[in-house]
């Protein structure tokens, strides 16, 4: 007879609960901060991915760059639109 898969068994609450809790208040209070201050906040995470010593901080350098890149796309596309619109 084979042992019952994890995903089998009825999930225990305790420690990945109160580890679920813990990230899920961490990642509210940093949407908090980040929407009541962007700018603070975009320098604070600057100063954080340049130390290096969070665990956050290859996450960091990812959300920079993709918002980087996007933003360019943006107005790379916006300019092309108002061009092909004003040039029609």
């Amino acid at each position: 007879m084979s042992k019952p898969h994890a995903s089998d068994r009825p999930r225990e609450r305790g420690r990945e609960d109160v580890h679920d809790a813990r990230i899920s208040s961490e990642l509210a209070l940093e949407l908090r901060r980040l929407g009541s201050h962007p700018l603070h906040e975009v320098a604070r995470l600057e100063r954080e991915a340049l130390a290096g010593e969070s665990p956050a901080t290859p996450m960091i350098l990812i959300v920079g760059m993709a918002l980087a890149l996007w933003s360019f796309v943006a107005v790379v596309v916006g300019s092309t639109d108002l061009a092909v619109h004003l040039l029609g």
